[in-house]
């Protein structure tokens, strides 16, 4: 796997994803539980970061189930105490997996990896007949719908950087196909887009993103110092309300043994 763009030895990083646990585990908790998540599953959760879904899937599936948490740095893992609930330090590139999981789920993860669609065939793979999978990823579309052509030009800066360091921030519309040509089914694709307020959790949330990656974006010279600050300030100023990106939550079903979706 490639070095990932935001590690957790960064000072920031563990604050980070406190906000976007805040932000974003209520829709997939809700997408979760549409797949009939209960008692005595068996789960995986690929690139867990702090582990707020994987603590909460252990909640759900209770003593009979079991839940293994797992990323390339379990550094914020540590602290889950859940007796059926294990933490992995993987590669979700070459590592093991397991298999014949009830539930494979991953969130926030493809869009960093290169041979992206190679994870998502593994991680297909590692679920059992009739178990299911749910992808959550971004697809940055409505950011262009902002009404200032300040935070436009930053947003499209931001992409353009991100696309030369391999990520893929439309990942979010992609996965739909890969997994139906996998020969997954009963496939639902939902996507939430947020309308947040300048100094709100999701601006907080951006703030200390755009924060880690200062360095290496303004090198680029994609987004200029004067670009910079002025996006920032909008995003400190509770007057100002902009589009975030969509986070879309695909799931699918892998087919039982005959062959047959249940």
């Amino acid at each position: 796997m490639s070095h990932y763009i935001l590690p957790h030895s960064d000072p920031l990083e563990d604050d980070r994803l406190a906000l976007m646990s805040k932000m974003l585990d209520p829709h997939m908790r809700f997408r979760l539980s549409q797949l009939g998540l209960g008692e005595g599953w068996r789960c995986l959760e690929v690139g867990a970061g702090n582990g707020t879904i994987s603590q909460w899937l252990a909640d759900q599936v209770g003593p009979t189930g079991h839940v293994t948490a797992t990323d390339i740095d379990t550094a914020f893992l540590g602290k889950l105490a859940r007796d059926n609930l294990e933490v992995r330090q993987i590669d979700v590139t070459k590592d093991p997996l397991g298999k014949d999981y009830d539930l494979v789920c991953a969130r926030a993860l493809l869009h960093h990896i290169p041979d992206r669609l190679d994870v998502v065939a593994r991680l297909a793979a590692a679920v059992k007949p009739g178990g299911f999978i749910l992808l959550e990823e971004p697809d940055f579309h409505p950011v262009e719908d902002t009404d200032s052509p300040a935070v436009r030009d930053f947003w499209r800066g931001f992409i353009a950087w991100a696309a030369n360091c391999g990520i893929d921030y439309f990942i979010g519309r992609r996965l739909a196909p890969v997994l139906s040509k996998s020969g997954m089914t009963d496939i639902g694709v939902h996507g939430e887009t947020i309308l947040f307020q300048g100094g709100s959790l999701c601006a907080r949330y951006w703030t200390l993103t755009f924060e880690e990656l200062r360095e290496p974006i303004l090198a680029s010279g994609l987004i200029t110092p004067t670009l910079w600050n002025e996006t920032l300030a909008l995003f400190g100023n509770a007057e100002f309300w902009t589009w975030q990106n969509s986070f879309v939550a695909t799931s699918a079903r892998k087919p039982d043994a005959d062959g047959a979706a249940a």
